[in-house]
């Protein structure tokens, strides 16, 4: 099988699968570390973001940070009073939607333009 050399690859692959998260290497598809998350189940569905050198993973209703480098987990937020569905994730540097984001600061420029423009006019 002839592996694709791109200079743009990432430096790991993160998943989650069966309760844990694995950093995968991207030309050999070999673990580079892999973390149980506790209280997450195995048959559980869960979404992973990275940013910078952090990993977001929402999973049975908590989210879990961990770090890049090792996979240790820096904290989990059982985000009380929610329940244990599917959580997902996005950060400002990661969102999966950019078009929806970028409405929505077009629409908040265009909003304080009409804020100033009303306030000048009064």
């Amino acid at each position: 099988m002839r592996m694709r050399m791109d200079l743009n690859m990432p430096e790991m692959i993160i998943v989650y699968v069966g309760g844990h998260v694995h950093a995968l290497d991207p030309m050999t598809g070999q673990t580079l570390w892999s973390t149980r998350l506790p209280k997450a189940y195995k048959q559980s569905i869960g979404t992973v973001v990275i940013d910078g050198d952090i990993a977001l993973a929402g999973v049975g209703g908590r989210i879990y940070c961990l770090d890049v480098t090792d996979g240790r987990i820096l904290w989990v937020n059982e985000m009380p009073g929610m329940g244990l569905g599917m959580a997902a994730v996005a950060t400002p540097n990661t969102s999966a939607n950019g078009a929806a984001q970028s409405a929505q600061q077009a629409a908040n420029a265009q909003a304080a333009v009409a804020a100033a423009a009303a306030a000048g006019s009064v």
